[in-house]
């Protein structure tokens, strides 16, 4: 081999176009992919969560009516008589647990909560039968109203 051949060999870059081309397109294909998996993994994410407020919101609404019909049905009682509304609620939300509580004071409301992802949702009652605050996961309940003249919440109706 002459010395000018071998200088030309050790010159000659045009197989090193094509590879860094070819490496230079995949990283680049590779970072919009993991950016679109990761964009994709929070939309999923955030469209699960806006799942569980909704279901929680409808089962809040079915408790609180639950709460509003005991207190219409104990204030045509007479003493000593007791009244019990109880409702089948599912027991998972989007695949998760979660607990429903009652609340009273002077703001009455119905709590319904799950902590996986964290997510409450709080809906008003409107009562004139005061309410022992009280709660119960999800699945059967049922609104009770006895002697001690309170709605209490209770579990497994």
């Amino acid at each position: 081999m002459t010395e000018e051949s071998k200088r030309r060999v050790r010159q000659d870059d045009r197989g090193v176009s094509t590879t860094l081309n070819y490496v230079l397109g995949l990283s680049i294909a590779l970072i919009l992919i993991t950016g679109l998996l990761v964009a994709g993994g929070t939309f999923v994410e955030s469209q699960r969560d806006q799942s569980i407020r909704t279901e929680l919101e409808v089962l809040g609404e079915q408790v609180s009516a639950d709460v509003m019909m005991a207190d219409r049905l104990a204030r045509t009682t007479t003493d000593n008589e007791t009244v019990r509304v109880g409702r089948d609620l599912p027991p998972r939300v989007a695949g998760t647990t979660y607990d429903v509580r009652i609340e009273g004071g002077s703001d009455p409301r119905v709590v319904v909560r799950t902590t996986n992802p964290d997510i409450t949702v709080e809906v008003p009652v409107e009562t004139t039968t005061s309410i022992e605050s009280s709660s119960a996961s999800g699945g059967s309940i049922a609104v009770n109203y006895t002697a001690s003249d309170e709605l209490t919440l209770e579990g497994d109706a």
